[in-house]
């Protein structure tokens, strides 16, 4: 059997927790914030503060800002000014 004392705990959870840590906090902000996370690639579809403040979320569909729009659970379509 492995014997794992404190200092190895402490070592793995800055290893293993802290990015963790750090990546979840980064998308918590950027969904209050309205924007996408940045980053390489392509941005993941989903719900994120309507830009436009119109409404609680709007949808990104992985490109830009789509139509769907939410407010308090219920879904609905508002344009974005062309």
């Amino acid at each position: 059997m492995v014997n794992i004392g404190l200092p190895e705990i402490l070592i793995l959870l800055v290893i293993f927790g802290l990015p963790a840590l750090a990546v979840a906090l980064a998308i918590r902000a950027s969904r209050r914030s309205g924007r996408p996370p940045a980053g390489p690639g392509a941005v993941a579809p989903g719900w994120f503060a309507d830009p436009t403040g119109r409404h609680a979320h709007r949808y990104w569909d992985g490109a830009r800002w789509s139509a769907f729009v939410a407010d308090g659970g219920v879904q609905a379509q508002d344009p974005l000014d062309p």
